[in-house]
């Protein structure tokens, strides 16, 4: 039973109101927690009532544009980011939340294991989080199926050569720029002379092997990734683009990142992203070669959906966490959440 006066709302700041965030929020309000503040670049959601975005009726909680004013004033035990992908990007917005001492836990896929793709920018935040007190998680639908569940699987080996890995979004769910980012609308040798070739970006997926191999105790050798187009077969439409992308031309890119462990152990992932054609949905398979072979396979995965309840998921997990910037290797499997989904006031 608990105690009167232990346990309290959790006070959470939504910080990205685009499609991934809309779901977050419904999923925060649904479990319980109050969304205290919501931010966007985006000047058309100024001044809209977060209720309104979500669909569920007007809750007086209103988007706002400047980030300072409402960090400034709403007090809130965490900030959930869910904005662009890279540290790059998100340095300042994190940087809005730990200088201020507050918890950020983001879907940016590089800050599932940023320390082998931005090492000096990761320090910084890492030392920045433990001055101010607080604490950063990248988390997502690559932390339970991508790390966890794989190593959970590997638990049951005696031997393993290799870890193989297929997974899949459509682009669409996820704007312009990321639908150009993977080349969709280009011919093959546009592909080739410009993303191909230009490919030292790192693929979300060089994040996910490091934290699975972390999470094993393997150290990291040697990674390789490779950008390949993947060509339409037959004339497929693009909403997000508002075109027809013809057959022979690219509707999306297919990272395949391969990292070589001292212990010999190879973890290969093929990770696609392209325009769907009709009934095409999402991927999730891994296979460990070994003794005993294993499959694991995530049957038509909602990858927006287990994106945005692996984050409001892990936020317990962030707020018991150490300061610093903690990857999720380094956490528990993240646990199905029940509501109320309320703050331990008696945990530090």
């Amino acid at each position: 039973m608990m105690n009167q006066g232990t346990w309290d709302q959790m006070r959470v700041v939504q910080y990205g109101c685009g499609k991934m965030g809309r779901v977050i929020m419904r999923y925060l309000t649904e479990k319980g927690a109050r969304i205290v503040g919501a931010i966007d670049r985006d000047e058309s959601l100024a001044g809209k009532d977060i209720g309104e975005l979500m669909g569920t009726g007007r809750t007086g909680v209103q988007v706002r544009t400047d980030a300072d004013t409402v960090l400034d004033n709403c007090a809130p035990d965490i900030a959930v980011l869910a904005l662009q992908s890279y540290l790059t990007d998100m340095h300042k917005p994190i940087l809005e939340c730990v200088t201020r001492g507050i918890n950020v836990i983001t879907t940016a896929e590089e800050l599932l294991f940023s320390w082998p793709t931005s090492p000096e920018m990761t320090a910084n935040l890492d030392a920045l989080c433990r001055e101010h007190g607080c604490t950063v998680v990248g988390s997502g639908m690559q932390d339970p199926y991508w790390v966890h569940f794989p190593a959970l699987m590997l638990g049951g080996a005696h031997r393993v050569s290799q870890v193989e890995g297929e997974v899949s979004y459509n682009v669409e769910d996820y704007g312009i720029a990321l639908a150009k980012a993977h080349g969709v609308g280009l011919t093959k040798a546009e592909f080739e002379r410009t993303i191909a070739q230009s490919f030292d970006v790192p693929s979300y997926v060089v994040n996910s092997n490091e934290a699975l191999c972390q999470r094993m105790g393997w150290s990291v050798a040697q990674t390789r990734q490779q950008a390949l187009p993947v060509i339409a077969q037959e004339d497929t439409e693009c909403k997000t683009l508002g075109q027809t992308v013809k057959k022979g031309r690219v509707i999306g890119m297919s990272a395949k990142v391969t990292t070589i462990t001292r212990q010999g152990v190879v973890v290969e992932i093929q990770c696609i992203g392209k325009v769907y054609a009709p009934g095409e949905g999402d991927l999730c398979d891994f296979t460990v070669r070994g003794e005993p072979d294993m499959r694991f396979s995530l049957q038509a995965p909602d990858t927006v959906a287990h994106t945005c309840a692996a984050i409001v998921n892990r936020i317990p997990d962030v707020l018991r966490a150490p300061a610093g910037y903690i990857t999720v290797d380094q956490l528990p499997p993240a646990r199905f959440q029940s509501y109320p989904m309320l703050l331990d006031m008696n945990e530090e």
